[in-house]
């Protein structure tokens, strides 16, 4: 018996051999594919094809424990991207007629005498697999509702458009609808739901199109929630009371099948939408809710910081993937089961103003719930205690806005989850996970309201940083003289408007022979102004050879600058829009507040931002000393031998001037020539607030606007024209910008 156990004790102490996925089966033609772990169980393949084409069968597979690929049984390839063919058009006619319609192709279309055309008469396939522009609706105007139309791969039931009256739609085999599959005609006279539209399975939103539906969407919503609301407003502020009128659930689909880098962009997207509601004269109560097989909220409406978007972020930036451990399951209704008892909660504490506060759901999720049971009906009970009925005034008290998370979403989940408006769109799906986030950014980009000062892009430490998204308000300014070019910088402060050092400029300069490019972008100078106390020569009977102070212009362009992601406005002290970046709301507010808040103590921190080649700005930050720690600024200036003969230093520091440089408390980096007339900033948060301009320094140790290496002199002192001195000057020459100057 002997060698018998020890032949089995042999044969247990194999290992049995790990199972291995083919990799020939996975070879895509047409297109590139990676891996996430090899050919080991649970590697994920993921595809890329050329713009104008999709992966078949699907943008992912799995290697599965039995070393099968999850979809093996079709050869991977790129294949053309299809748009929907026109199904039933009524009232008119569209050519050509083909059973496919590719990439490019255009539809034309044409109404029959009698009927009036809406939308475009032209219509190109677009790579994401939908046509371009509205619908294409010929009416004849004599229902009580519009013609609804049909989208292109659908079809409609009903013709008759009087109030009451119901449409349906379905779309052809292999396509899903997005919108609503049954529409009434109101008594307003308006169409229930949302516009249906249908997809193939790759078909996707692109960022823009989730930019511009999205934000001005919640815009209108967030608008409507202020109850001192006034109409037409130049620039928009937006007033809602702390803790009152608005709730914004932010929902992470954090499951297995989501995955942990899809759930970090999530929390990416989170903060800019945070961020992007900051930038409002608005406060929300926040709740962030992470959520697999259980939810877990992160922050509760019930929260004391619940409407510091500061804190909030600082919460989602702490969720880890790793706190739902066991991420078999994915229960959706779970996560909307903490919604509807945090609305309980505030329903019991204050009815009256419960029903008062309109809600906003942000779910972001792939879709595939699988425990818990259908998360549809929680939503059901959540409007119920809302007292949204279908078709009623209450509608506009819950917006539930969907985004689909990774390849293999769910699209009919998603659709049934988000809300349905007229003529609103709440569920968006998009090619990548990554796209998501840059629509996002964009939505950013899309008010172009003044308020919204201050703006920066921040790029996590894996990704390359765009400079002019990180530093979007810096301005190059060029003047051409005979023989020669002078550099500056300036940053950009509304529309037309560059603040800048008055020294750049000599007198005689002629406006054509100075230019300011922006990003990639070059505009011509209208107007120059100076400040009128800028005199260099002014002060030589006080023996100060060179005068800076007051040393401030504005350069007025000729064209208006277009705000973008790479291109927005700097904050300027004792402007409304300061004063949303700073949180210091209310008529009380006063300019010395926001000086205070900036420049408070002897030691502030600050940054201005050097190039040290084309194209390269790169971040320094320095000290401004203040108080006690600025007489050391004067003591180490009068120790310069040009400023020994100057009997009171401060004729040549005057009290205009903010200083920075020296070696305590840290060696401060120096500017150079090329910075001059660019920004001194405080960073607060995450928003940047302009205090200083580049003006003048005691010793120049750089290589032209190249910083030498090596240790900088321990007198150096760098000074810079001090802004909120000169927002009177600065004020009167903006009056028409609408930067609102507070008192």
């Amino acid at each position: 018996m002997l060698p018998l156990i020890l032949l089995s004790q042999v044969a247990m102490s194999i290992a049995l051999p790990t199972p291995q996925c083919d990799l020939n089966k996975i070879i895509i033609a047409g297109g590139e594919y990676s891996l996430t772990n090899g050919t080991n169980v649970g590697s994920t393949v993921q595809y890329t094809c050329p713009e104008g084409k999709y992966p078949h069968p699907s943008y992912s597979q799995e290697c599965l424990p039995n070393g099968n690929w999850s979809k093996q049984k079709a050869k991977p390839e790129c294949k053309a991207v299809q748009c929907p063919r026109p199904v039933m058009f009524e009232s008119g006619e569209f050519y050509p007629r083909k059973d496919r319609y590719f990439v490019g192709d255009v539809l034309e279309f044409e109404c029959w005498g009698g009927f009036k055309m809406f939308g475009p008469v032209n219509r190109t396939c677009q790579p994401n697999g939908k046509w371009s522009g509205e619908n294409t609706i010929c009416d004849d105007q004599e229902g009580d509702c519009p013609n609804p139309g049909i989208p292109p791969g659908a079809r409609k039931v009903g013709d008759s458009y009087k109030i009451e009256n119901t449409v349906k739609y379905t779309c052809e085999p292999r396509m899903e609808l997005f919108g609503s599959k049954e529409r009434v005609c109101k008594e307003d006279k308006s169409w229930s739901g949302a516009e249906p539209s249908c997809r193939y399975w790759y078909t996707f939103d692109t960022p823009k199109e989730v930019a511009e539906s999205f934000t001005a969407h919640l815009s209108e919503t967030i608008e409507a929630s202020d109850p001192d609301k006034v109409e037409d407003q130049a620039y928009r502020a937006i007033k809602v009371q702390t803790g009152g009128l608005m709730n914004i659930f932010i929902i992470m689909d954090a499951s297995k099948s989501v995955g942990v880098d899809n759930f970090n962009t999530a929390k990416d997207v989170s903060v800019v939408f945070i961020e992007r509601m900051a930038s409002y004269d608005f406060i929300p109560r926040y709740s962030v809710i992470s959520y697999a097989s259980f939810a877990k909220p992160a922050v509760l409406l019930s929260d004391d910081d619940s409407t510091d978007a500061e804190a909030v972020i600082e919460r989602i930036k702490n969720l880890k993937y790793s706190e739902h451990e066991d991420k078999q399951g994915t229960n959706t209704r779970a996560a909307l089961y903490e919604v509807h008892k945090m609305l309980s909660l505030q329903n019991v504490r204050d009815p009256k103003k419960f029903m008062e506060t309109r809600n906003v759901i942000l779910l972001m999720t792939d879709g595939k719930h699988n425990m818990g049971g259908d998360p549809n009906l929680e939503m059901k009970y959540i409007r119920q205690m809302l007292n949204i009925r279908k078709n009623n005034t209450r509608e506009d008290y819950l917006d539930v806005y969907v985004f689909g998370l990774g390849d293999e979403t769910d699209n009919n989940e998603i659709n049934e989850l988000a809300s349905k408006k007229n003529p609103e769109k709440h569920v968006f799906k998009m090619q990548s996970i990554s796209d998501m986030l840059t629509a996002f950014d964009e939505m950013l980009d899309v008010a172009e309201i003044l308020q919204m000062c201050g703006l920066s892009r921040e790029f996590p430490p894996d990704q390359e940083e765009d400079v002019q998204e990180k530093f979007p308000w810096i301005a190059k300014i060029t003047i051409t003289r005979a023989g020669s070019e002078e550099k500056c910088k300036g940053s950009i402060v509304s529309k037309f408007f560059i603040l800048t050092a008055a020294h750049c400029f000599y007198i005689d300069d002629a406006l054509h022979a100075i230019t300011v490019k922006v990003g990639d972008k070059t505009f011509k100078v209208k107007n120059l102004h100076r400040h009128e106390k800028y005199d260099p020569a002014g002060k030589q009977d006080k023996k100060v050879p060179n005068s800076f102070d007051y040393d401030v212009a504005l350069i007025e362009l000729e064209k208006n600058i277009e705000f973008s992601r790479k291109i927005r406005p700097m904050c300027l002290p004792c402007t409304t829009g300061t004063s949303w970046a700073l949180k210091q709301r209310g008529k009380s507010v006063k300019c010395a507040d926001h000086v205070q808040t900036l420049l408070s103590g002897e030691l502030v921190k600050a940054m201005f931002i050097a190039e040290e080649k084309e194209k390269a700005f790169q971040r320094k930050d320095v000290f401004i000393k203040r108080e006690n720690k600025r007489l050391a600024c004067l003591d180490d200036t009068k120790k310069i031998e040009k400023f020994k003969d100057i009997p009171d230093i401060k004729d040549a520091v005057t009290d205009n001037f903010l200083c920075t440089g020296g070696i305590e408390p840290e060696v401060d980096p120096q500017t150079c020539k090329g910075d001059s007339g660019g920004p001194l900033v405080v960073p607060f948060k995450r928003r940047f607030i302009q205090v200083g301009i580049i003006s003048w320094g005691t010793i120049n140790s750089c290589n032209g606007s190249k910083r030498k290496p090596g240790p900088v002199p321990a007198l150096s002192r760098d000074f810079h024209t001090d802004v909120s001195r000169m927002l009177d000057w600065i004020r009167e020459k903006l009056k028409e910008e609408g930067l609102e100057f507070l008192d």
